[in-house]
């Protein structure tokens, strides 16, 4: 199902002023403007088997600005968790500043099993992943 987007082309627009003779007029679901009004306007919703490309939870990003600057304080790791990351239940992702080397994401970046896809052209990817290691260094633990 198309949820967002059936109604943006004219004809599957629904004349809601309008009713057809001989018959009562056909809404179908959500094509109507105030039935899309109750999906989340922060949640790009696409139709069925089309991806989108993950934009870091922008929504998320900007209600920890706002609250950081509200407070008068610069943005830290903690004040943004993106929907993957407080849904994984292992831990496995952290979203921070990459730039901040004292933060959560900074030490775990220093660790020698990080790379960038890329990495060797020079690319600065807002992306990194960690190598799985059977043979852990207990090091780097720390």
């Amino acid at each position: 199902m198309d949820y967002t987007s059936a109604d943006l082309f004219p004809a599957n627009e629904a004349d809601l002023n309008h009713h057809r003779e001989g018959g009562d007029s056909k809404t179908y679901y959500m094509t109507d403007n105030l039935t899309r009004m109750v999906l989340n306007p922060d949640v790009t919703v696409r139709a069925r088997g089309v991806m989108e490309k993950c934009s870091f939870c922008v929504q998320r990003i900007q209600e920890g600005k706002l609250t950081a600057k509200k407070e008068g304080r610069k943005l830290m790791d903690s004040d943004v968790r993106s929907a993957c990351q407080t849904a994984c239940p292992t831990g496995a992702i952290t979203f921070g500043d990459m730039n901040n080397k004292k933060g959560d994401l900074g030490k775990k970046l220093d660790m020698p099993v990080n790379y960038m896809v890329l990495e060797e052209v020079d690319t600065r990817p807002a992306v990194t992943y960690t190598a799985k290691i059977n043979n852990r260094n207990e090091e780097w633990d720390a």
